[in-house]
């Protein structure tokens, strides 16, 4: 008998790419292979979304870590556990424009070059709060911090404004085609690159799913390998599902976001085994990263993740 499993997704407006392979799953009948209906539902914003996956409004959602982080630091009681870890790099990076040097006077290669480069964005700005707890792990000093709101983030970089705008990675699409009709280029320099071992985003369950359905937890995490799989191999496989879901998402950029996201999901050095894995090292480096960052909890790692569902074997990455 097939089991019901109901998935809210992260935020398939802003980086569409990333939610293809929950789509292709669907479209490669992977879900229904191992006895699970999955229906993917749209997700509350922000840290709510993990609340709603613990109060059992659905079973499993998509977040980053930290939305996750930020919700159980507010509530360590919260029943909610990261079982997969999709992005096993952050998502972060700083964006700047190729040839043009910055307020330091620097051209920049890398994150290091970005000494007294002015930051747009505002103070309680999540993305502005990781740069510059990056920044100071670099022993890097930033300059100014120029008050800007998210949405005039872009436009306000390629203005020349300012010399830095914090983002996911995955967006770098939009940094493009923004850029393109002024003949411009912009550089993305990913956190990750800068030696940033910390996890990104994943997979979270409700404590009433991991304790009641079990087995249908172990089913949905034997799809994902091979989704992610099928995604990396024919990333329009998922395609005409996501875009009969939401009509308004611009297909060309859910292949580009793919692309750009790509790096963070597989790791060139991971073996295809490490898919969805996590371990208390990276869960520590993780939780006082973002504890520096946001002055979140420093929780012990066990109690933010559960291993124990993921399947002995994962699906091997085609050539």
């Amino acid at each position: 008998m097939s089991q019901h499993l109901r998935l809210a997704l992260y935020c398939p407006g802003c980086m569409p790419g990333y939610h293809l392979p929950y789509f292709a799953a669907e479209s490669r009948s992977i879900y229904e292979r191992h006895g699970l209906t999955v229906e993917l539902v749209d997700p509350e914003p922000g840290p709510e979304n993990v609340r709603a996956a613990a109060a059992g409004t659905y079973d499993l959602c998509l977040t980053s870590v930290a939305y996750y982080l930020g919700a159980k630091s507010d509530d360590p009681s919260l029943e909610a556990k990261f079982v997969f870890m999709v992005a096993r790099r952050p998502h972060m990076a700083a964006f700047c424009l190729d040839d043009r040097r910055t307020a330091g006077g620097r051209a920049t290669e890398s994150l290091e070059d970005l000494e007294g480069a002015t930051v747009l964005g505002t103070r309680d700005s999540p993305f502005v709060r990781e740069y510059l707890a990056m920044m100071d792990r670099l022993g890097v000093q930033p300059g100014a911090l120029l008050d800007v709101p998210y949405e005039r983030s872009v436009d306000a970089l390629l203005d020349g404004e300012g010399d830095v705008a914090v983002d996911h990675l995955d967006l770098a699409p939009a940094f493009d085609a923004a850029a393109e009709p002024r003949a411009l280029r912009v550089r993305a320099l990913p956190f990750y690159e800068a030696g940033l071992d910390v996890y990104g985003s994943g997979l979270v369950a409700g404590g009433h799913v991991l304790a009641r359905r079990p087995d249908a937890v172990r089913r949905l995490l034997r799809t994902l390998p091979e989704a992610l799989d099928v995604t990396c191999c024919e990333p329009g496989e998922g395609l005409a599902l996501m875009t009969e879901r939401f009509p308004h998402l611009d297909p060309r950029r859910a292949m580009a976001g793919w692309e750009a996201g790509e790096p963070l999901l597989f790791p060139e050095a991971d073996p295809p085994s490490a898919l969805g894995r996590m371990d208390a090292e990276t869960w520590r480096r993780t939780i006082a990263f973002h504890a520096d960052a946001h002055g979140t909890r420093r929780l012990a790692p066990e109690d933010v993740y559960d291993a124990s569902f993921l399947p002995e074997q994962v699906a091997a990455r085609r050539a």
